[in-house]
């Protein structure tokens, strides 16, 4: 059994294998090529009770860093 997922709408709790997993991703046409952004973000879960979509870690995290070191 893994990890336990809540989800912050509607609060069902559920192993988090139950939950929907949306990756995105972003192309960039460059003159004849197709170039990936250099941005990694984290996977968009999605609650299979109420089907809205939350994240687990914050999209921004690795933008901002950790503030104060």
């Amino acid at each position: 059994m893994g990890k336990k997922v809540r989800c912050p709408y509607c609060g069902y709790e559920a192993d988090i294998s139950e939950y929907y997993v949306m990756y995105e991703s972003v192309l960039y046409a460059a003159d004849d090529s197709v170039v990936p952004e250099d941005r990694v973000r984290p996977p968009l879960f999605i609650c299979p009770r109420c089907k809205q979509g939350f994240f687990l870690e914050s999209p921004y995290k690795r933008f901002y860093g950790t503030r104060g070191e």
